[in-house]
This record gives C-alpha cells, sequence and structure tokens, in this order.
C-alpha cells in the first residue's frame, strides 16, 4: 500500500510547520506563532498553541480489534420482509436472496423465486445463524430442541442432527498468480474461498490471544502489501476480518489524560515517517515532570519494538528495538513539533474512529 497524495501533502505541511530539516539552535523569534493555551499559567510565545484531542473523550473503551474492515454474517443482513412476495407463503425475513416462510403454522426456507427449499411441514421455528445455515427448532415450546439446516447447495440441502465445528474445514491453499512469479494464499473455509484477495502471509493465531468477548474458533494474522489483518471464523465459519492494529498513542495535556490506537496502514507509516524527520539537537537534561506529553508505542505489530515519548518542552526519548538493533536516545527537538503532533493525532488518526452522534451531542 502507499500513502495517499492527500497523506502525503497533510505530511508535508506538518513537517514544515515543525521545521524539522537542518540543525542548529531551535530558537525562533515567534513572528507568526500562535501563544500556547494547553490550560497551564505559563505563556511561551515562541510554541503554537495545541489542546488536548477531545475525540479521545469521546470514543468508548477500545481494543486492538475495534477496527472492522468485514463481517460475512451479521444481524444487518437478515431484514424483515416489509411487501409479501409470495402467495400462499407469509415471510417473515429475507437473507441474501433467500426468505424463512410460514405455511400452516409449520416454518421452512425459500429461494428467491419462491420455490421451497426447506418445506414447511416440520419446524415450529426457523432462524438464519449463517447465510447457508439455518437453526430449525423442531418444537416451539422447547428451545433446545433443534436441528440445523444445510442450504449451500438448494438442490441438496442437508439436515444436521449433531453440527459441530471443525478446524480441518479451515485450509490454506497457494495460487500463483498469471504472468507473474508471486504466489499469494487464499484462506478456504469448508471449500468456499474467504475475501476477494489473497495474502502473501497466513499465520494461525491462538484464539485466546484474542481481546475478550471475539467469539472466534480459529483465527489468522494476514498480511498483505506490508498491511496486516486478523481474520477469525465462529463456530459457523462465519468470518469477521479486522484491520490491524499498528500503534497505541497515549496523550496528557494539563492534567489530561486519553488513549487511543492507530488502526491504519498508512497512518502508521505517516507517523514514524514525521517522527523520523524531526531535527535532533543535543539533550539539556530538562526535567520533564511537569511537562505535557506524547507517546507512541510501535510494538503491537512487526519486527520493530520501540516507543517514542514527546514532551512539550522538545526532549524526546525514543528506546527499543527497530530494524534488529536495540537502541535508546534522549535528544531534544523544535518545541513546536509537540503541538503539531498532538494536531496530526486529532486531524489524522481520529478519522479511524466512528464516533457516535449521541456521544457528540453529549459532549456539547
Amino acid at each position: 500500500m502507499k500513502i495517499s497524495r492527500i497523506g502525503i501533502l497533510a505530511l508535508a505541511t506538518v513537517m514544515s510547520l515543525c521545521s524539522c530539516s537542518g540543525s542548529g539552535s531551535s530558537e525562533d523569534d515567534g513572528v507568526g506563532l500562535a501563544v500556547v493555551d494547553n490550560g497551564g499559567q505559563s505563556f511561551n510565545p515562541n510554541v503554537p498553541s495545541y489542546s488536548f484531542p477531545e475525540f479521545l473523550t469521546k470514543i468508548d473503551t477500545t481494543d486492538t480489534l475495534s477496527n472492522i474492515s468485514y463481517k460475512s454474517f451479521d444481524e444487518s443482513l437478515v431484514t424483515e420482509v416489509s411487501t409479501q412476495p409470495f402467495e400462499g407463503k407469509e415471510c417473515l425475513v429475507s437473507c441474501m436472496g433467500n426468505y424463512i416462510y410460514k405455511q400452516g403454522g409449520f416454518f421452512g426456507v425459500c429461494d428467491k423465486e419462491g420455490e421451497p427449499i426447506v418445506a414447511a411441514d416440520t419446524f415450529a421455528k426457523a432462524e438464519f445463524v449463517s447465510p447457508t445455515l439455518l437453526r430449525m427448532y423442531l418444537y416451539d415450546f422447547d428451545g433446545s430442541n433443534f436441528v440445523y439446516a444445510d442450504i449451500s447447495d438448494k438442490s441438496e440441502p442437508k439436515i444436521i442432527e449433531d453440527y459441530s465445528f471443525k478446524s480441518s474445514n479451515i485450509k490454506v491453499s497457494e495460487r500463483r498468480q498469471e504472468e507473474s512469479d508471486r504466489v499469494l494464499l487464499y484462506i478456504v473455509a469448508n471449500d468456499n474461498t474467504v475475501g476477494q484477495t489473497g495474502y502473501d502471509t497466513v499465520t494461525q493465531k491462538d484464539v485466546s490471544e484474542l481481546p475478550a468477548g471475539i467469539n472466534a474458533k480459529k483465527a489468522y494474522t494476514v498480511t498483505k502489501d506490508g498491511a496486516y489483518y486478523i481474520l477469525t471464523f465462529d463456530e459457523f465459519y462465519n468470518y469477521t476480518i479486522y484491520e490491524g492494529t499498528y500503534a497505541k498513542i497515549d496523550v496528557s495535556i494539563a492534567g489530561k489524560a486519553g488513549s487511543c490506537y492507530i488502526m491504519s496502514y498508512e497512518d502508521n507509516i505517516e507517523a514514524k515517517t514525521l517522527i523520523d524527520s524531526f531535527a535532533h539537537f543535543d539533550d539539556d537534561n530538562t526535567d520533564t515532570r511537569e511537562d505535557d506529553f506524547i507517546s507512541f508505542d510501535f510494538s503491537l505489530y512487526g519486527e520493530d519494538n520501540y516507543i517514542v515519548t514527546l514532551y512539550s518542552s522538545g526532549k524526546l526519548i525514543s528506546q527499543g528495538v527497530r530494524d534488529g538493533s536495540q537502541y535508546y536516545i534522549s535528544v531534544k527537538v523544535d518545541k513546536r513539533c509537540f503541538g503539531d503532533l498532538v494536531r496530526w493525532v486529532d486531524n489524522t488518526v481520529s478519522r479511524e474512529y466512528d464516533i457516535p452522534e449521541e456521544n457528540e451531542e453529549q459532549e456539547k
């Protein structure tokens, strides 16, 4: 993946604001710069204003699997039928062209032409658990008495009495691209290819490592062109693709603290590039205990495992493992870079979060 043209322009703007090229004194005459307004008692005309990113107060508690890229099945795919499409059948809900219908007190399944797939002559209730699998109840007064109907082959639907998830039904296959030496990996579940694209790498992931609340029977970490994703499968082989989480950001300004994740590959590259562009000066051992700060933990994925912390005084500490080498640096950068980095988070990373409108109203 490449950084978008808009992202490059935004990055160039921030880099120019930070005066991040060259070396020498970071002093400035203050011409054209706003007065700092971070809630403190002192003001420095040489530092542009910055404030706490308010989107951090509006987002719900997030985790490393907060950004869903795609779901093969969810409740939104099951819709109530408002206008009856067929005579003699009372259709209740539809899902991807198939209908649950009621006839003579029994429930069945029909296709988009109204042709029965599972006749309404046995079951007292039916519900979709995947686009091609339904839970069929034998008695309406006993919710534990049910079987499953597999309608993936409409001409030969199968009633399954002892349904169970089988990990072996999910496999990985290799396919060489036409007119190319590139080999991509595809995940295949029940002989059906998952998604529309292949991946550079596919690694099975221990489901116990997933955040609490993720209903997964099997999971994979996959990569494509540098970006990575987490794929999970539930007991009915429904899969969810989560955008990878690349870095954790912690912000503390004027006693106000908050955190978020970078969940975009492009934004993660942009953050690293921006921080790397800061011109370094000798550390003057400034005490940072009273400073505002912003910290980037780039250790969530990949070979790099390092943390960068920038203080409002301009002190920057970076430590960990990067490019296979362990390091520690403590330097000074232009103070203006702190405000610009905070604003970059507020303007760019905030777009990764879908803030509910009701939360926005409560903040007003």
